[in-house]
């Protein structure tokens, strides 16, 4: 038994020693630069949310009634050239509240209830936006939260803006091995990150104006675009 015990305390000064002997390692030295790189183009959809916000004295004429005007919006907006595939609910509540009296400036004791209803429809035909919004808001649609714009296939865009803040990234690395007078070497790391910027929208709303006729509105989908930021590490030649 203590010839086992010499052995193992033999083994372990012998690796203590090797371990002792080695040299620590030195990381190289690095120059890390981050490049952006945006890409634009027109937009081909837009996406328009449009609703019904209806106040009643019963709950089932309200939810009968948001229902109605909702689907007359929705039959006006596929008249108008949008797709049954392309509408979707993103919001319904009903709630109660107590009727407050304008001219009195105080509660009634009656109750109201009130019904939202939200529909988000893609547009892909962008030359229509104007009377797609007309059409649901003399249908019945008294609220439209907004109009956005984006670009349905962005995988073109990406790559060009990657491209680019790929390219800006080298140049920057570049130019900081110049001021510091050393020679840039191997690339040790890449990472990338992306971020966009959805092109400007509107609000156009129809509160309390009853379901009186009302003209397309002009709207301008202005451009979409999308931002890369490329981030490279080098190594230092001395």
């Amino acid at each position: 038994m203590k010839r086992s015990w010499v052995i193992q305390l033999l083994v372990i000064l012998a690796v203590a020693g090797t371990l002792m002997g080695q040299e620590y390692w030195e990381y190289p030295a690095t120059i890390s630069s981050t490049g952006s790189g945006s890409a634009s183009a027109e937009p081909d959809v837009a996406s328009v949310v449009f609703g019904v916000n209806i106040t009643r004295s019963d709950p089932g004429v309200a939810v009968n009634d948001a229902a109605q005007l909702i689907e007359a919006a929705m039959a006006a907006a596929r008249r108008a050239g949008v797709a049954g595939a392309d509408m979707q609910t993103t919001g319904y509540s009903l709630w109660v509240q107590e009727e407050w009296d304008d001219y009195d400036y105080d509660y009634t004791g009656e109750m109201e209830y009130v019904v939202t209803h939200y529909v988000k429809a893609d547009i892909r035909d962008i030359s229509s936006v104007g009377d797609v919004l007309a059409a649901v808001v003399n249908a019945g649609a008294n609220s439209i939260n907004g109009v956005s714009f984006y670009v349905e296939d962005t995988a073109s865009l990406y790559e060009e803006a990657r491209n680019r803040a790929s390219e800006n990234a080298r140049t920057k690395a570049e130019q900081l091995a110049d001021n510091f007078d050393v020679t840039l070497g191997e690339i040790t790391g890449i990472s990338e990150w992306t971020n966009y910027y959805p092109t400007s929208g509107m609000a156009y709303d129809n509160y309390g104006g009853g379901l009186g006729y009302t003209d397309s509105p002009s709207v301008t989908p202005g451009a979409y675009s999308v931002t890369v930021e490329v981030s490279a590490t080098y190594e230092i030649i001395q």
